[in-house]
C-alpha cells in the first residue's frame, strides 16, 4: 500500500511557495522571484517514493478578489483548497499582522481539511506576530525551514508524516516518472515570464503576460514562438531594450531553463505585443489560461 493525495501549498505572496516546490522536486518547474504576486496559476509537482506519492499544488499568493486578473488569482487560491486533501500553509518568519494576512487566515481556518504549517525564511528575524502564531500552533504539525540552508532531510520526514493523513492506495495515482501534471507549454510560458520579472524593473513585469503561439518540431529541433504582452505602448521599447539587448537577454535566459527542463536544444523566438488593458479583456485572459471555465 502507498499513501497518495493532493497537497495544497498556500501562503501570502512571497512566502516562498514556489521556491519550496522547486527545491523539493530538485527540478525547476515554477517561476521564482523576490517580487510578490509572481505566481498566477496553480502549478503542480509530483513526489513519488516507495511509501507515498504527493501531488503538490502551488497556489498563487492570497490576494483580495477584485476584477480582472486579481479575481482569477483569488479563484485559483480557492480552487487549490478545494482540490487538496491536506493543506500545507507557509508563513514567513518576517510576517507582520495585516488585513491581508487576517483575511488569508480566515480562508485557511474556514477549511476543514487537515493542515500542516511551514515557517519559512527562518534566517530572517522573527516578528512578534509570528512568535504568537507559533504558540497558537504549537500542538499542530509544523516545521521551520530556510531555503538558504540545507533542509531536505527534515522536510522529507515532514512530508512523510503528512502522507500518513492521506488515503492508502494499492498503486500510485500517476506514473512515478512524472514530475508534474501541467503541460509543457504552460511551464515554458512561466520560464519566459520569470525572466521578465528578473530583467525588467518597477511595475512593468506585473503588467506582462506570455502566450506561446507556436510549439512544434522542425528539422529535428523544437521551435517555440511566444508573445510577451504589455499593457502600455511605451513599455515596448523598454522590454526590447537598446538594439534589442533586453529582449535578447530574456530569450537567452529563458532558453537555458527550457532546455534544462526538456533535455534538448531548442529555438526560441520572442516578440513583444502591445495589448491595451489586456488584464481586463476576457478573450486575452482566456488565451493566457487565466479563465476558470476554460481550464
Amino acid at each position: 500500500m502507498i499513501h497518495c493525495g493532493f497537497i495544497g501549498i498556500l501562503g501570502l505572496p512571497n512566502a516562498g511557495k514556489s521556491s519550496l516546490l522547486n527545491a523539493v522536486l530538485e527540478e525547476k518547474l515554477v517561476l521564482v522571484s523576490d517580487k510578490p504576486q509572481t505566481t498566477r496559476q496553480s502549478f503542480s509537482g509530483i513526489i513519488s517514493t516507495k511509501d507515498y506519492q504527493l501531488i503538490l499544488l502551488d497556489a498563487p499568493g492570497y490576494v483580495e478578489p477584485k476584477a480582472g486578473l486579481f479575481e482569477f488569482l483569488n479563484k485559483e487560491f480557492v480552487k487549490v483548497i478545494e482540490k487538496s486533501e491536506h493543506l500545507l500553509v507557509l508563513i514567513s518568519h518576517d510576517q507582520k499582522q495585516t488585513a491581508q494576512f487576517d483575511n488569508f487566515w480566515k480562508e485557511i481556518k474556514a477549511s476543514n481539511k487537515p493542515k500542516s504549517y511551514l515557517f519559512t525564511k527562518s534566517d530572517l528575524k522573527e516578528t512578534e506576530f509570528v512568535t504568537q502564531l507559533k504558540e497558537e500552533l504549537k500542538s499542530e504539525r509544523n516545521l521551520e525551514v530556510s531555503l538558504k540552508k540545507e533542509f531536505k532531510e527534515s522536510l522529507n520526514d515532514f512530508l512523510k508524516e503528512i502522507s500518513q493523513t492521506l488515503k492508502a492506495e494499492h498503486h500510485p495515482l500517476y506514473d512515478t516518472e512524472m514530475i508534474s501534471l501541467d503541460n509543457t507549454r504552460e511551464i515554458v510560458a512561466e520560464f519566459i515570464r520569470e525572466q521578465c520579472f528578473l530583467q525588467l524593473e518597477k511595475e512593468i513585469p506585473f503588467s506582462t503576460g506570455v502566450i506561446v503561439k507556436s510549439y512544434k518540431r522542425q528539422k529535428g529541433m523544437l521551435h517555440i514562438e511566444a508573445n510577451i504582452l504589455i499593457e502600455k505602448e511605451n513599455h515596448k521599447a523598454i522590454v526590447i531594450g537598446k538594439n534589442g539587448s533586453r529582449l535578447k537577454k530574456i530569450g537567452q535566459e529563458s532558453r537555458k531553463s527550457i532546455e534544462n527542463l526538456l533535455g534538448e536544444k531548442i529555438f526560441l523566438g520572442l516578440h513583444v505585443a502591445f495589448k491595451k488593458n489586456w488584464m481586463k479583456k476576457k478573450s486575452i485572459m482566456s488565451e493566457l489560461g487565466y479563465e476558470h471555465d476554460k481550464r
